[in-house]
């Protein structure tokens, strides 16, 4: 599975609750590697992971890695896999690759895989499939970095990151793949999970330094003297509760609180969509393919309705925070304000597309003014980066703006901040209780917490 860099543990963990979800046994646990994950799982496992990963954006299929010292390695060690066992003449292909820390430039290792899978193809059959580089039926991805070269077989065809509800856009919007990896980074995800259940406890969200490590707990526990010295130092306390309240006060075209929405009802992104990649390749048996239907029945299953939602939260604050109805009421989970009153709009429609609208309170506010909607929850911001030159100095009195209502406004809250830079990080003028590398796009970026207590 490919992601973007810095989520790779959150997938590795996804992975994990959607095989127990589904009852499946991995013969292994599956592992981290550079922007991607590696897995040995059924093919109706494949299927399964194509109608629901959040953090993936695609599902590979490895048929080769190889040491490879040349050119002429590449052509070789390709032109011998049986290439119309992968699929069929009448199917159109393209290759993707990607070189890197090697001599082999990224333009001539494409060029040389084309080269020997059509040869293949003319070896075996007396016949070349077509080459369609806007709408492959058949993408072949190949990775080279040093001397080895890994090609694979993409699943999934057009990437699991578009949703397919943002109808609204807006200047420079989130990627949905790394806005689901980032909320799950809050502990959201654990509170979600927490509340399909039965007979909900509270749930914590420990807070420790290693931004890999982050766990939950059903109660508080204590932790090593030094670490609780350290805590009242700082006045965090070693665990967090996690309440279903959830604030975005940038909401840009909404993402955000889309996401946040998706994942507390467990509605998978490709649950309604009707073709993948793996439908035009022969390496799937046709015993799995038989079973693409009852599979998303399966997964469909796992959703809640937004009325069971309103439900479950409710109960989770009687029984789990002590809060009465008459307090807390049947109350709207998510926030999203935006100073701009377009963006607003735009993130309405997309929520509507989704069909999470109702979960979502949308407001036009200014972010440098906000108060906190609850007593608790989790924020969580996507401000500026100031790319260009000159404009991140006059965006650190801006963060500096946002620190200072944090402190005033949200205490009780843990706040997220995607910063583009460490000079704007420092800017804001708090102490981050955990810092995660991300990328979004192509900027280095960091994810912030920030425990107001």
């Amino acid at each position: 599975m490919s992601t973007a860099a810095g989520l790779e543990a959150e997938l590795v963990a996804e992975i994990e609750e959607l095989a127990e979800d589904l009852k499946v046994n991995l013969a292994e646990p599956p592992k981290a590697a550079s922007a991607g994950v590696v897995l040995r799982a059924p093919w109706t496992f494949a299927i399964a992971m194509n109608f629901s990963l959040r953090c993936a954006s695609r599902v590979l299929c490895e048929i080769l890695e190889c040491e490879v010292e040349s050119l002429d390695d590449v052509y070789r060690q390709v032109e011998r896999l049986n290439w119309p066992g992968f699929f069929s003449i009448d199917k159109t292909f393209s290759v993707n690759s990607n070189a890197t820390d090697t001599p082999i430039k990224t333009p001539s290792l494409t060029l040389k895989i084309k080269d020997a899978l059509v040869d293949s193809f003319r070896r075996q059959t007396r016949e070349r499939p077509s080459v369609d580089k806007d709408a492959p039926q058949v993408r072949v991805m190949a990775r080279l970095h040093r001397r080895t070269l890994t090609v694979s077989l993409d699943t999934t065809g057009v990437p699991l990151a578009q949703r397919g509800y943002r109808v609204a856009g807006g200047d420079a919007p989130l990627n949905e793949l790394l806005a689901a990896g980032l909320v799950r980074m809050t502990g959201w995800n654990l509170l979600c999970r927490e509340l399909r259940k039965n007979e909900p406890q509270k749930i914590y969200f420990s807070r420790v330094d290693s931004p890999d490590k982050a766990s939950a707990t059903k109660t508080p526990k204590a932790g090593k003297a030094d670490d609780e010295t350290s805590a009242e130092k700082r006045r965090i306390p070693a665990e967090i509760p996690l309440v279903p309240e959830f604030f975005d006060p940038m909401c840009g075209t909404g993402t955000f609180s889309i996401e946040a929405a998706l994942q507390l009802l467990n509605r998978r992104p490709q649950i309604e969509r009707k073709f993948f990649a793996y439908m035009a390749l022969k390496t799937f048996p046709e015993s799995a393919l038989r079973q693409s239907e009852s599979i998303r029945r399966l997964v469909r299953s796992q959703e809640i309705s937004i009325v069971d939602a309103f439900d479950k939260i409710s109960r989770y604050r009687r029984h789990a925070m002590g809060k009465s109805d008459s307090a807390s009421g049947l109350a709207i989970p998510i926030y999203c304000s935006d100073i701009d009153s377009a963006a607003v709009a735009s993130a309405r429609r997309n929520a509507e597309a989704a069909g999470v609208g109702k979960l979502i309170r949308f407001e036009r506010a200014d972010a440098k003014k906000f108060e906190a909607p609850a007593a608790e929850g989790i924020l969580v911001m996507n401000p500026p980066y100031g790319v260009r030159l000159g404009e991140e100095e006059q965006l650190k009195a801006f963060y500096k703006t946002l620190g200072d209502n944090l402190k005033k406004n949200c205490r009780g809250w843990q706040a997220w901040i995607l910063a583009g830079s460490d000079g704007l990080a420092n800017s804001v003028g708090l102490r981050a209780t955990r810092r995660k590398k991300v990328y979004n796009g192509g900027i280095e970026c960091t994810w912030l917490q920030y425990v107001l207590f």
